[in-house]
């Protein structure tokens, strides 16, 4: 499970093209939250690893150092 706030729900679209129709799928039929979007993934084989590695990249904070 992924939860996208709303920065990170602006970055989602901002890379949406680049994304499978089925991990865009699963994002529109998400529910939308007051804190976010909660997206429920379940990988069944590797074709959408890439996929899902963007979406963490997109959660991963910055090194602030």
């Amino acid at each position: 499970m992924i939860i996208f706030g709303k920065d990170e729900r602006v970055k989602f679209e901002a890379i949406r093209d680049t994304l499978s129709n089925a991990v865009c799928g699963k994002y529109d039929e998400a529910q939308t939250y007051h804190d976010g979007k909660w997206v429920m993934f379940e990988p069944t084989d590797t074709t959408e690893f890439d996929d899902y590695m963007k979406l963490l990249a997109i959660k991963r904070k910055t090194n602030r150092k």
